[in-house]
């Protein structure tokens, strides 16, 4: 009898801990819509976005441009972040190669990610516009480059 009652809530235990998922992660892995009905051109964002995707093992990339500049915030495995500085130096010369009008850079950092998602996120929503997507831009790329 205590077998199979051991039995039982091992059982119990490994499908509760299977099922569903965490909402929040997985709303994060889906792709953003973005709205064309707005004035703001991402279509060199779009094409970077598919071009790192498919070269490199990256877990979320996210990029958005102005007229001159071109941030991308990308997400390793954990298991390489050991080389990160050579990743994300492959990466950006591999933009730049690809993006030559634009001035690229390039984040491995999880908080330029979430707020280059989050900036995303009001492009789609339409409440932002060409001038306050280059400030938003520049304080991004900013807080990019400082060193903690």
């Amino acid at each position: 009898m205590k077998k199979i009652m051991t039995g039982i809530l091992m059982l119990a235990y490994l499908l509760g801990c299977q099922a569903g998922g965490n909402e929040e992660t997985q709303e994060m892995n889906e792709p953003m819509q973005m709205a064309n009905n707005n004035k703001l051109n991402q279509a060199v964002s779009e094409q970077a976005d598919r071009s790192l995707r498919n070269k490199n093992n990256l877990t979320d990339v996210q990029v958005v441009n102005d007229d001159k500049q071109l941030l991308i915030a990308a997400q390793i495995p954990h298991n390489e972040r050991l080389h990160m500085k050579r990743i994300e130096k492959d990466l950006t010369k591999q933009a730049e190669e690809k993006f030559p009008k634009y001035q690229v850079t390039l984040s491995l950092d999880k908080k330029i990610h979430l707020e280059v998602m989050k900036l995303k996120k009001k492009m789609a929503e339409g409440t932002i516009d060409r001038k306050k997507l280059s400030k938003e831009l520049d304080r991004l790329i900013k807080l990019s480059k400082e060193k903690t």
